[in-house]
This record gives structure tokens, C-alpha cells and sequence, in this order.
């Protein structure tokens, strides 16, 4: 009776912990896991035990663990390797690339998703071949033609999942598009892919995917000037965070809300979030979300005339872009940096930074940020009486603003 308990266990227990993770249930879902581990562990069935480690990675990885997931992904990944479990073995290998991510390591990222595209093709399995596509798509944004090449990959990977009918990854792959046109200035693409993958997301009972796509349709409609439809879209997905449990995706809801409440001018409202999704950013060890909070606090706390602090927070976030490789977020920071010390009529110092700023936007292909530059460094030549060269750069920043609408 005993034994026949066990046996039951052993097959409910990973099951009923997969579904509560799909649900958004971290918590439930880990007990579970952690239940069905113990009993492979006792009973010696390597394979079962393999792939609660990698369950339970996943699920310390939603709750933004890295450090726990990475310990538990490697645990899954040793004994695939000793069993020669290949399939498990590429699953791992991605998983990890998902971790090294977010902890700010693009190389060894970039190394692990290789390493699971290579056995997921030698071992024919498209579903995984199409997640590796997806996952090296979103490693490296440095340059226009890496935007480029990381629209490929997630457009291979869309195709390959609507061919298997795999509906999350269909929904994470109109997702990933959508972070790609929005990084290219295209918008109202980015909001069509996005709309694509809330609707899955909503329909498979997605919970977790359902409040990225809130997250950020919110950005978006931040990014059209729409403050108010972008809070909503932000309060929505923080909701769902904070109801499943997802601390990553609670720190960055924060983050969102502080730049839309800095937009709406409520800068104490927004310094308050800032700093929330800072304390959860440092806790989680998530140092590409930690940078940018600490450079939209300094946008925020320059708004509120504190300067000296201001540059204070913008360094902090250029040291951790610098760090992990991160191109925007150190021209974003750049150009803050820029604005800083044109509010503190360091005009000379405001123009070197501000042109750092323009070099790296024109490089990774952000136009965006090549407009919003232009004007600034026009405003800059203003202030130091260079009228000719404000015109010039003026014009530029309005040009690129009316061709990306």
C-alpha cells in the first residue's frame, strides 16, 4: 500500500507542481516539486530526479532566484549528462542561458542557448530548436544588424511553433517581436505583437506571460505619451505579479510606474516606486533592472532639483551598464548624464556625454534615442550660443521623430 502511494505520488506530484507553476502558483508549485524530488531521490530513478531540479530551477527563476536556479539547473544538468539524457541536457542548457541573462553575463548566455541549439537539431527536436532561436534572439542588441538578426531568430522560431501548434511559444515568440520593433522606434508593430501575445497568454490561462504583455503594451503606450493607458496596463500586470508571486516582474512593474508617474509629473509618487523596484532588483540579483532603476531615479531626483544625487544614481546605473555589456541602457545613461550636467550649466561636460550618448544610439540602430539626443545636445549648443549647430541638430531630432512616427 505503501509502495503503491509512493508511486503515486511520484507521478502526481511533478504534474500537479507544473500546473501550479503554469498558473502562476510558484509557491504550491515548488512544494510539490519538492515532494516529487525527495521520493526519486529515495527510490533512485535518476532521470525523475534530474528533472525536479530543473523544475524547481524554473520555478526559483520566476520568482527571480537566479542564484537558486543556477544552483538547480546545474544539479539537472550533471545527471543528464551522466545518463546521457540528451533531451534534458539541451532543456538545461537553455535554461541556464536564461539565467546567465539575467544576471547580466551575455557570453556565457550567448554559450549556453548554442549548446542546446546544437542538441536540440542533432536530436530533431523542433520545439526546443524553436526556444533556442527565440532565446539567442534576445542575448545580444548591440547594433542595428543584431536587431536584424534577432528578428530572424524569433521569426524562425514563431514559424516553428505555429507549425507544431505550440501556443505559449507562439505567444513568447509575438512577445519577443514586440520588444524588437519597439527597440527599432517601430511602435505600432511592437503594439500589434504584443496585443497577439496577451491574446494567447489570456487564452491558454498564461498567467505569468499574460502580465509581461500588460507590462509591456504599458511601455508602449508610455512611448506614444499615453501616461494614463500606460499606468493601467502597468497596475494590471503588477496585480497579477504580486498575486503569483513573481518578484521579477513585481520590481519591474514598480520600475514602469515610477517613469509613467515621472511623465505625469508625480515625482515623489515615482521616486517611491524607483526605489521599491531597486530594493527587489538588488535582492533578486537582477543587475540589468538594478541599472535601470537607479538611472531613472536619477531622471526623477534631477526633476526634483537634486543634481548632486542625481549624478550620483546615473553613475551607478552607467558602472552596471558598462558591466554587463548592456549598449541602450549605457547611451540612456549617457544622455541623462548629459542633461544633468546641462542643469548645472556644465555645458562642455553635458555635450561630451551627450555625444557618447548619440555615437552608441546611431551604433545599436535605436533611433529613438538618436532623436531624443539630437535635441538635447540642439538645446546644449543653444545654451552655449551656437545657434547654427542647434538648428542643425534640431532638425535632425525632428526628422527622425516624424519617419518613426
Amino acid at each position: 500500500m505503501l509502495k503503491h502511494r509512493k508511486a503515486s505520488q511520484l507521478l502526481l506530484s511533478p504534474i500537479v507542481g507544473t500546473l501550479l507553476q503554469f498558473r502562476g502558483d510558484f509557491i504550491k508549485a515548488k512544494e510539490y516539486h519538492e515532494k516529487a524530488l525527495a521520493i526519486n531521490k529515495e527510490t533512485g530513478h535518476r532521470e525523475g530526479e534530474a528533472r525536479c531540479y530543473g523544475n524547481l530551477g524554473t520555478v526559483f527563476q520566476s520568482l527571480g532566484e537566479y542564484i537558486n536556479a543556477k544552483e538547480h539547473y546545474e544539479k539537472a544538468l550533471a545527471i543528464c549528462i551522466e545518463i546521457g539524457h540528451r533531451h534534458g541536457e539541451a532543456t538545461t542548457y537553455g535554461n541556464l542561458g536564461t539565467v546567465f541573462h539575467s544576471l547580466g553575463e551575455p557570453i556565457k548566455a550567448k554559450e549556453h542557448h548554442e549548446k542546446a541549439l546544437a542538441i536540440n537539431i542533432e536530436i530533431g527536436h523542433r520545439k526546443g530548436e524553436a526556444t533556442c532561436y527565440g532565446n539567442l534572439g534576445t542575448v545580444f542588441r548591440h547594433s542595428l544588424s543584431e536587431y536584424i538578426k534577432d528578428k530572424e531568430h524569433h521569426e524562425k522560431a514563431l514559424a516553428i511553433n505555429i507549425e507544431i501548434g505550440h501556443r505559449k511559444g507562439e505567444a513568447t515568440c509575438y512577445g519577443n517581436l514586440g520588444t524588437v520593433f519597439q527597440s527599432l522606434g517601430e511602435y505600432i508593430k511592437a503594439k500589434e505583437h504584443y496585443e497577439k501575445a496577451l491574446a494567447i497568454n489570456i487564452e491558454i490561462g498564461h498567467r505569468q506571460g499574460e502580465a509581461a504583455c500588460y507590462g509591456n503594451l504599458g511601455t508602449v503606450f508610455h512611448s506614444f505619451g499615453e501616461s494614463i493607458k500606460a499606468k493601467e496596463h502597468h497596475e494590471k500586470a503588477l496585480a497579477i505579479n504580486i498575486e503569483i508571486g513573481d518578484r521579477e516582474g513585481e520590481a519591474t512593474c514598480y520600475g514602469n510606474l515610477g517613469t509613467v508617474f515621472q511623465s505625469l509629473g508625480e515625482y515623489v509618487k515615482a521616486k517611491d516606486y524607483l526605489e521599491k523596484a531597486i530594493a527587489i532588483f538588488i535582492e533578486t540579483g537582477d543587475r540589468r533592472g538594478e541599472a535601470a532603476s537607479y538611472g531613472n531615479l536619477g531622471t526623477v531626483l534631477s526633476y526634483l532639483g537634486e543634481y548632486i544625487k542625481a549624478k550620483e544614481y546615473l553613475e551607478k546605473a552607467l558602472a552596471i551598464n558598462i558591466e554587463i555589456d548592456h549598449r541602450e541602457g549605457e547611451a540612456k545613461t549617457y544622455g541623462n548624464l548629459g542633461t544633468v550636467f546641462q542643469s548645472l550649466g556644465e555645458y562642455v561636460k553635458a555635450n561630451e556625454y551627450l555625444e557618447k550618448a548619440l555615437a552608441i544610439n546611431i551604433e545599436i540602430g535605436h533611433r529613438e534615442g538618436e532623436a531624443k539626443t539630437y535635441g538635447n545636445l540642439g538645446t546644449v549648443f543653444q545654451s552655449l550660443g551656437e545657434y547654427i549647430k542647434t538648428k542643425e541638430y534640431i532638425e535632425k531630432a525632428l526628422a527622425i521623430s516624424i519617419e518613426i512616427g
